[in-house]
């Protein structure tokens, strides 16, 4: 699908339903994300990682070169950095069965907040968004595509232990005063530029909602975890959603 003119997104199966996600390819050599069975062929020339989770940097090791916030570069190039910030020791093996191309390696390049890199007379602005991992990015292509990342528009994730809720929150606040044409979650659909703002509302009232009944669990002296606060229902592996849930009440409650 064409964004603009030499701009592609390529959905990822479902439309990036997890475990896939959406993926942006600029002028055919520079791809953002990889975790869409369709780009698994290509041999792009510069992967740009919105953060570190293995549904995001699935096409690495094809790349030349490989770029991503200095914050989540050690867990990309570290399969022991990548598991302890899961926090799950082995078990973090469930998750990577799925994807044939993924490996980690070294980080060619780090970007930090507010710079512009320029491919082939496109401009790629980084937006540093913390929450979802410690160097999550979002991107603004030629200022009227912005990639979201796993700012998903659906559902707020948190569970790594180098997630932080209020970081979260503040990134999305910072989204709302962007104002691209279109928006570009890397799970779910294209959202035009006018509804994003709304998107955004409503995404962080989940996160207030999850707080208030989470907050008001405790006060009550029950678990929070397992009471459809975050998960209606655990997924399976069970046992792993439901760790990834106590994490993310434990960030709820460190929150300030």
């Amino acid at each position: 699908m064409e964004l603009s003119d030499g701009v592609f997104l390529i959905y990822g199966r479902n439309h990036g339903r997890y475990p896939y996600a959406n993926c942006v390819l600029v002028e055919k050599d520079l791809l953002i994300d990889g975790g869409a069975e369709e780009v698994w062929n290509l041999r792009p020339e510069i992967i740009l990682n919105s953060h570190w989770h293995e549904d995001h940097i699935a096409m690495n090791n094809v790349a030349k070169h490989v770029f991503s916030h200095e914050l989540d570069a050690k867990a990309i190039e570290s399969y022991e950095e990548f598991k302890r910030r899961y926090g799950l020791g082995e078990k973090v093996d469930l998750f990577l069965s799925i994807y044939p191309n993924l490996g980690f390696r070294k980080v060619n390049a780090t970007f930090e907040n507010g710079e512009t890199l320029f491919f082939e007379g496109k401009e790629l602005e980084v937006i540093h968004t913390p929450g979802h991992s410690a160097g999550h990015c979002c991107f603004l292509i030629n200022g009227e595509i912005l990639y979201l990342g796993d700012i998903d528009l659906q559902f707020p994730w948190y569970g790594c232990l180098d997630s932080d809720v209020e970081e979260f929150l503040n990134s999305i606040k910072l989204l709302k005063k962007i104002s691209p044409k279109i928006a570009v979650p890397a799970h779910g659909e294209v959202v035009s530029g006018e509804d994003l703002e709304i998107k955004l509302e409503s995404y962080e009232n989940k996160v207030l909602e999850r707080d208030r009944k989470i907050r008001e669990l405790i006060a009550l002296g029950e678990d929070p975890v397992g009471k459809g606060v975050i998960y209606r229902r655990f997924p399976e592996p069970k046992e792993i959603y439901e760790f990834f849930e106590r994490v993310m009440v434990e960030k709820h409650l460190e929150m300030r």
